[in-house]
Formats: C-alpha cells, sequence, structure tokens
C-alpha cells in the first residue's frame, strides 16, 4: 500500500506513469530510484512511518535562474535527504538512552530544561537524528553521537499544509493502471515549523562509518567525545503536528530550500486503490 501511494506521488513529479517507477536500494538499504530514472528526473524520496502518520518526503533540484557556480553547487546527485515522524510515548525510559545515543552537548542541552520539556526535547532530537542518518544513507554504522543539533539559534514560523479538494493520479497498488480522484477530508492548517536548528560532525570522522568502532552494551558503534565542527550547506528542520506526533526533514549539499507539504486522507487513497486490485 505504501509503494503504490509512494509511486503515484512520484508521478506528480514526473511523466513516468506509477506502475513504471523502478527501485534500488543502497549498500545499507536506503531505498531509490533506478540509476536511469534518476538521471531523467533527478528526484529523491524517503519515507517514515509512526502511529497513525505516514510522511513521504520528496526532493528535487530546482535550478531555475540560479547562477552557474549556485547550480554546480547544487547538483541533484549530491543531495542528501531523509525524513522521520516521530511519536512521543510516555512509556520509554529516555534517560537510559541519552548515554548511548546522545553527544554531550546535547544531553547538557536536554538536561538544562526543565523535567517537563525534557522528553519532548528528547523524541526531537531522536526525530532528527533518525532523519540525519537516513540522508546519509549509513544506518548505524553512522554513529549517533559523531554528529549533534543545536537548537539555542533556531527560529520558528508556521508550514502552511495545503489539503486540495482533490488530487488526480494514478493510485496503482497491482501494477493495473487506474486514473481515480481521491478526495481530500481534511482542513487547510498551520504547522509549527523549527528552523536554523544547528548540526556539527565530530571533527575526525566527516561523518564517514568508524575507522576503529568500539561496541557498547547495546551492540551499537560509539564514538569518543571529541572536537565537533559546524556542518556547512545543510537544512535541517522540525516540525510538529500536534502534542505527540513531530517530524523532521534533513537536506544536505544545497545552500537554500523551500518547502511545500499536503496532507492526504489516506483511507481515501485505500478505498481508491482497492477499485484497482
Amino acid at each position: 500500500m505504501v509503494r503504490g501511494y509512494l509511486r503515484a506521488l512520484l508521478s506528480q513529479h514526473s511523466e513516468i506513469r506509477p506502475n513504471e517507477w523502478r527501485f534500488e536500494y543502497g549498500d545499507k538499504g536506503k531505498p531509490r530510484l533506478s540509476d536511469a530514472q534518476f538521471a531523467q528526473t533527478g528526484v529523491h524520496f524517503n519515507v517514515s512511518h509512526s502511529g497513525d502518520w505516514l510522511l513521504v518526503g520528496i526532493c528535487t533540484a530546482d535550478n531555475k535562474g540560479a547562477s552557474q557556480a549556485s547550480k554546480e553547487e547544487t547538483d541533484s546527485a549530491s543531495i542528501e535527504f531523509g525524513v522521520d515522524i516521530e511519536r512521543c510515548r510516555n512509556s520509554t525510559n529516555i534517560h537510559s538512552i541519552l548515554s548511548h545515543y546522545f553527544s554531550e552537548s546535547e544531553k547538557r542541552a536536554l538536561l538544562a530544561l526543565p523535567e517537563a520539556l525534557q522528553r519532548d526535547r528528547f523524541f526531537d532530537l531522536w526525530a532528527l537524528k533518525e532523519s540525519y542518518i537516513k540522508a546519509k544513507g549509513l544506518g548505524l554504522a553512522l554513529s549517533l553521537k559523531s554528529f549533534a543539533f543545536d537548537f539555542s539559534a533556531l527560529s520558528e514560523t508556521f508550514l502552511g499544509v495545503n489539503a486540495p479538494k482533490s488530487l488526480s493520479h494514478c493510485v496503482d497498488i497491482s501494477d493495473a493502471i487506474a486514473d481515480h480522484k481521491v478526495e481530500h477530508q481534511l482542513n487547510q492548517r498551520q504547522v509549527l515549523l523549527k528552523q536554523d536548528i544547528g548540526l556539527a560532525l565530530l571533527e575526525s570522522s566527516s561523518n564517514k562509518p568508524n575507522a576503529e568502532p568500539q561496541k557498547s552494551g547495546l551492540g551499537l558503534i560509539e564514538a569518543k567525545e571529541q572536537q565537533m565542527n559546524a556542518a556547512d550547506n545543510w537544512h535541517c528542520l522540525l516540525g510538529h503536528l500536534d502534542d505527540s506526533y513531530r517530524f523532521a526533514l534533513s537536506i544536505g549539499q544545497c545552500q537554500q530550500i523551500s518547502i511545500a507539504a499536503e496532507e492526504v486522507n489516506f483511507k481515501a487513497v485505500v478505498r481508491a486503490s482497492a477499485k484497482t486490485s
């Protein structure tokens, strides 16, 4: 079902029909378009699911009106893109996890907050970390301590979430080709978006897998605490859908970004897709 909906969304950015998309996987399992279709479209995508929400991120490079130097720095093939959505869970023992997965600076900033705010910060950071390692495509070969997020200079704005009355596309689960209009029952709304979140990388790692990994008690790679440097050309954003759910986007190797969001009644998509199978 998710793959069929992803195909439909990708076809909004290309003349390729939903049943014609072809996917490949990186060394650590990150899905991507086939080399031929990526060369044709320049489209990156990433998917995340939590509870009642499915997040599908699609990223394209738009070089219209850009200078030649800017075009070279925003080459679509070099873009790194990842998304994540997380639900704040009261049952999670956040303090037992901090020392295994968070940098010292992240832990200090979190523990300096009033206790009532610490759980929200934990899941904000977790969503950001997940989106970043998905953007890098290295999985847990990349230590979660080898990079850190800084909220000290963030700014807040509102992201308008579009909910059009209808969306015309192919909803194709069984590779049969059929056009449907899917009615959306959701109202337009504004989502709080935190931007200008700082990202710093371990000086020795440059966000590559550790040359000499150290195993923790949980079997995950850890990195020694070292000097961190600000990362260039990365945009890390965090949105709150409600009191429970938040989503994060990490977009690397580009100077400027613009974001558009659309909320879809997935149950309506399911009903429409059932007619094609």
